[in-house]
């Protein structure tokens, strides 16, 4: 657990929400459409077992994974803080399982800044940084506003000494 004067503050783009909804949405929709009109069709024509029962219970799946696509990105985003602190980076995040972390600016080997076209439809960057060591040996922060998300990738290389961009 981090000690209390290394809590993150800093917060996510607010646009984030929107980006992870479309992109949740987008992803919940495709596999319920796969399941309900090519799984659904391929099962009733070829297992014998096919009843109403298994009719519905696909059904509640499907609406629970679009559910899921609803809820998520809101309370992510409620979870989500960070902060560049001395010569940490710190963030905690998640959802049910919260996860905090503390990474010492001299374990960062390689710091990338990732913007796909749903990103930059909605005007945001992900600031992608790989560690020294195994486990997590690479993290993101997402939902950064592209500005912020360079000022954070200098402020990275200058702590390291590497002054060059």
């Amino acid at each position: 657990m981090i000690e209390a004067s290394l809590r993150p503050t800093t917060r996510l783009q607010g646009r984030v929400v929107a980006y992870w909804l479309c992109g949740d949405l987008l992803t919940a929709v495709v596999l319920t459409a796969l399941a309900w009109f090519v799984g659904r069709p391929l099962l009733r024509e070829h297992w014998s077992g096919w009843n109403d029962g298994y009719e519905y219970l696909l059904l509640g799946a499907c609406s629970g994974l679009l559910l899921l696509g609803l809820l998520t990105p809101p309370l992510a985003y409620a979870r989500w803080r960070f902060d560049f602190l001395g010569d940490l980076l710190v963030m905690r995040y998640g959802i049910l399982f919260v996860e905090e972390r503390a990474v010492p600016v001299r374990r960062m080997q390689h710091v990338d800044l990732v913007r796909g076209p749903l990103e930059r439809l909605f005007g945001l960057a992900t600031l992608v940084v790989f560690t020294a060591g195994n486990e997590g040996s690479a993290f993101r922060v997402p939902g950064l506003a592209p500005g912020h998300a360079q000022q954070l990738r200098d402020r990275i290389l200058e702590a390291r000494g590497d002054g060059r961009l």
